[in-house]
């Protein structure tokens, strides 16, 4: 049978969809009848330098894919172009990258997610690689306007590792607050204030997030705003070049700003400012102090600045601060979101350096290795033999770092992606072969000579690894007595704090096991037969009581592992300890 032939592009702005007879609208559900939830799954589709067409054109072909029988499932963040699973689908030629992106409005665990349980929003989009058109001379202090998307941001969103939701809930937001106060064509209204502040000590990715926001929000609401433009302005650099005139300076800033979003209204404007606690200092406490009264006029007219765009609601302005509590209250009270950026937790700092070794490896400074760095939910769930690998060292240098960085610093998001560098800018030999192995062995022995360490913690660490050597070392026959020794010998410190403790934390395996055989016994003497064996339903709860009991003495992150041998054991008799360590 001969290949089928891809067919060739073909404009779709000449066709109409005609509806067959066999078609029918959607079934609407009854009256008093529940209406399932369902999300949203954005797919972004990033076009070639050279495309000329028309991206309306193209999105609208790339959702009729994308709702047809052709797409039943979808990958968050795998690249569909390409991919052996749509060969069917004939995506045009002129697409440089297909994926989706963010799922919203609705919770998917699942790796592989049904397309038809959601609704597909599609942005297609070109990176440009040119300047804005000429500002304002007023606008010109904010530097040289930036057209987005940006070349020059591509990939910044994706790079950028924050803990819990934080950059997915702002662009949520910010797309709700920006399509609440966009009203093209009809009388401005301010619903919400298009103004937000990022604040967390320096070096946490405040400003990096602000213009990875503004990217993002670029091709998020393209189907609204034609051209998004970022403009930056540094507020500390303002006030030392333009002192005694600052206020003067604000007030044309914002002045210009408005009047330009008027002219411009399909076009998003994007003010950031930087160290905004220069310019909007809280003039209780300068009053108080009897301090230079530039500043004051300064928080004076930046609060009055921010006042004469609120209605426009193509002007969205994003602060950072390092200095949170010495804001104004005005200042803080206009803001419709203040988000705080913490220093990274340990998943956020393994990533980070994760991330850190393999642009290394991209600029062929570290060699490729055989075996991938695990991500960290996957670095955190090891067995015995895997204690040596690259992926556990990374991730007890991770928790090493918990409390501080380089001549007792706090951790910072920025200096950690540059330990790597700095290690083996330090130490490695030149002309050597180094290896993902070897980078991170280099980065631990920087941090042990330049970081802080608890001595008591590593004495700790040592005894835990001469323990789990002779675990390693033991024939089988020999493996159950070093078990129960261990047993006997408490170790120090909790498994959620103490990275190099047993996945057990302080409890004890025997002692899970006899729990579990005096809750089988109460089971089968209330169903009067001794040998009964329990439900799946009834082990489940069995595993989940204990597993409860071993989380409040020092559980770790392996809390499934643990439920899972719980279950084992209570249903087929296997025992709870039968590997060791994790």
């Amino acid at each position: 049978m001969e290949p089928v032939a891809k067919p060739a592009a073909v404009d779709v702005g000449e066709f109409e969809i005609i509806n067959s007879p066999d078609d029918h609208p959607p079934l609407q559900p009854t009256k008093g009848e529940a209406i399932s939830p369902m999300g949203t799954i954005y797919i972004e589709a990033q076009v070639k330098p050279d495309y000329t067409g028309n991206v309306a054109k193209l999105t609208a072909m790339l959702e009729a894919i994308f709702n047809s029988e052709y797409v039943q499932t979808i990958q968050i963040d795998h690249e569909i172009i390409g991919a052996a699973s749509y060969a069917e689908c004939f995506f045009p030629d002129c697409l440089q990258s297909l994926k989706a992106v963010d799922i919203v409005g609705a919770k998917d665990g699942d790796e592989v997610i049904l397309t038809k349980r959601y609704t597909i929003m599609v942005n297609s989009y070109k990176l440009e690689d040119r300047k804005a058109a000429e500002t304002h001379e007023a606008l010109s202090i904010c530097g040289e306007a930036m057209l987005l998307p940006s070349i020059k941001l591509d990939g910044a969103w994706e790079r950028l590792i924050f803990d819990e939701e934080i950059k997915q809930n702002l662009v949520v937001s910010m797309t709700n607050i920006l399509r609440f106060s966009y009203r093209p064509g009809r009388n401005p209204m301010s619903v919400v204030n298009r103004l937000i502040l990022l604040s967390g000590p320096p070096g946490t990715g405040k400003t990096s997030l602000s213009t990875s926001l503004a990217q993002k929000l670029s091709i998020r609401m393209n189907k609204k705003f034609g051209e998004t433009i970022l403009l930056q302005l540094n507020a500390a650099t303002l006030l030392s070049h333009y002192f005694g005139q600052s206020a003067v300076k604000i007030h044309s800033i914002f002045e210009e700003l408005a009047a330009q979003s008027v002219e411009l209204p399909n076009t998003l404007m994007v003010l950031l400012i930087d160290e905004i606690e220069s310019l909007a200092a809280s003039r209780e406490t300068a009053s108080a102090r009897s301090e230079v009264h530039d500043a004051v006029r300064a928080t004076n007219a930046l609060l009055t600045g921010f006042d004469m765009v609120k209605d426009n609601g193509n002007v969205f302005v994003i602060c950072t601060s390092n200095l949170p509590g010495s804001l104004d209250a005005a200042f803080v009270d206009r803001c419709s979101r203040h988000i705080n950026i913490p220093q990274p937790s340990s998943a956020a700092r393994y990533e980070i350096l994760r991330q850190s070794i393999y642009r290394l490896v991209e600029c062929e400074i570290i060699k490729s290795p055989e075996i991938p760095l695990p991500t960290f939910v996957s670095a955190k769930c090891r067995l015995p033999v895997d204690y040596k690998t690259a992926g556990c060292a990374l991730r007890r240098l991770a928790h090493k770092l918990e409390d501080n960085g380089a001549n007792g610093q706090l951790v910072s998001a920025r200096w950690l992606s540059q330990l790597a560098g700095i290690a083996l800018a330090n130490n490695l030999e030149p002309n050597a072969i180094c290896t993902v192995d070897d980078a991170v062995q280099l980065m631990d022995r920087y941090v042990d000579r330049n970081c802080g360490r608890n001595n008591h913690r590593e004495k700790g660490r040592k005894r835990y690894l001469r323990r789990l050597n002779q675990e390693l070392s033991d024939t089988e026959d020999e493996r159950s007595n070093t078990a129960k020794k261990l047993r006997h010998n408490p170790r120090m410190g909790s498994s959620h704090i103490q990275i190099d403790s047993y996945m057990f934390g302080n409890s004890d395996p025997g002692y899970m096991e006899e729990t579990a055989n005096e809750e089988l016994a109460k089971l089968r003497q209330n169903k009067a037969n001794k040998n009964a064996k329990p439900s799946h339903e009834e082990a489940q709860e069995i595993a989940t009581n204990i597993r409860s009991e071993w989380e409040g003495h020092g559980g770790c992150e392996c809390m499934f592992i643990i439920h899972n041998r719980i279950l084992d054991y209570v249903e087929h008799g296997i025992p709870i300890d039968r590997y060791g360590f994790c």
